[in-house]
C-alpha cells in the first residue's frame, strides 16, 4: 500500500518525466527530492553519559566530531560546554562529576581540531521538562554564542 507521500511523489515524477527529457527529469526530481529532507543547521548538540561515568562512549565521540564538522562548516569560533550529572545527590560530587564529563568533551572537541580558547564552558541548569535521570547525565556542546 502506498501512503500519501508516497503517491504525490510518484504523481510529480510521473508528469516531470512526461513533460522533460529524461536527463532533464531525473535533475529536476533530484532536486525535489533534495528540498524534501533539508534542514536549519543543528546548534546544539548532545552526548550522554552512564551513571557515574566521565567516559565518552564511541557513539559520544561520533556527536562530537558531528559537532566540530558543523562549527567548521559553518565557521562557527565560539562554542559553549555545558555539563550535568544530576541533582539528586551531594551537590559538590556531582558539580565535580559534571565538570569532568564536560572537561572530557572538550578534549575531544580539541583533538578533534576545535582551538581551547574557542570554547567556554558553563554550568547546565535543568528545567522541569528535563527532570529525568538520563537528561540530566549530559554534556551539551553549543555553536555559537547564547
Amino acid at each position: 500500500m502506498v501512503d500519501g507521500k508516497g503517491a504525490s511523489m510518484k504523481n510529480v515524477s510521473a508528469f516531470v518525466r512526461r513533460l522533460a527529457p529524461v536527463g532533464v527529469a531525473s535533475l529536476m526530481v533530484t532536486g525535489l527530492l533534495a528540498g524534501c529532507v533539508s534542514h536549519p543547521p543543528r546548534d546544539d548538540y548532545v552526548v550522554f553519559f552512564d551513571t557515574d561515568s566521565v567516559t565518552l562512549s564511541p557513539t559520544g565521540e561520533e556527536i562530537v566530531a558531528s559537532a566540530v564538522g558543523a562549527a567548521n562548516r559553518r565557521h562557527i569560533s565560539q562554542i559553549t560546554v555545558s555539563g550535568s550529572a544530576g541533582k539528586n545527590e551531594d551537590p559538590d560530587v556531582l558539580k565535580k562529576l559534571a565538570d569532568a564529563r564536560a572537561e572530557n568533551v572538550v578534549d575531544v572537541l580539541v583533538k578533534d581540531g576545535i582551538k581551547r580558547e574557542d570554547i567556554r564552558k558553563e554550568a547546565f541548569v535543568p528545567t522541569a521538562v528535563e527532570d529525568s535521570r538520563v537528561a540530566l547525565r549530559r554534556v551539551t556542546i553549543h555553536l555559537g554564542s547564547h
